[in-house]
């Protein structure tokens, strides 16, 4: 039985050289050790842009995200998560013919929480992994050039 993936392994880990974090789950799931702001809340319709909490990832890749939460969420929540890269826009608009007044600086996943880890002893923050359930084939190649252009193989 494999062992579950803490911070302290991450942080091991990428301080080998490594960039891709293999993490204990059903499918073959490889991160890359990246932080980028993100937003997120429990899928519901009435969610507003002002009710989601930010933190940042861990990993992540166009299969699925890792991050901390002061929230637990249970496994199988649907999530909705807003990753914010830099240049956002204009990486999409050289992809992409359609024009936007207000550019989006994010792009929008659902996404299904595999597991939610206790990294405190007190309950105060969790460690989220999450498997991408929709995320749009331009978005995902913007995210593979990002992590790419950044020396992260």
């Amino acid at each position: 039985m494999q062992k579950n993936l803490t911070i302290d392994d991450i942080e091991e880990i990428s301080q080998a050289g490594a960039s891709a974090i293999p993490l204990p789950t059903p499918f073959d799931l490889k991160l890359i050790t990246k932080k980028i702001p993100i937003k997120f809340c429990e899928y519901k319709i009435s969610n507003l842009a002002d009710k989601m909490m930010t933190s940042e990832s861990i990993g992540i890749s166009a299969k699925g995200i890792l991050f901390q939460s002061l929230s637990e969420f249970k496994k199988g929540t649907l999530l909705r998560i807003w990753v914010e890269i830099p240049d956002y826009w204009s990486r999409k608009s050289r992809v992409v013919e359609y024009k936007h007044t207000d550019a989006p600086t994010f792009f929008q996943v659902l996404s299904r929480v595999l597991s939610s880890e206790e990294i405190l002893k007190r309950g105060t923050k969790f460690q989220i992994l999450c498997e991408n359930l929709t995320l749009d084939s331009v978005d995902e190649a913007i995210l593979a050039d990002y992590l790419n252009s950044n020396g992260v193989k």
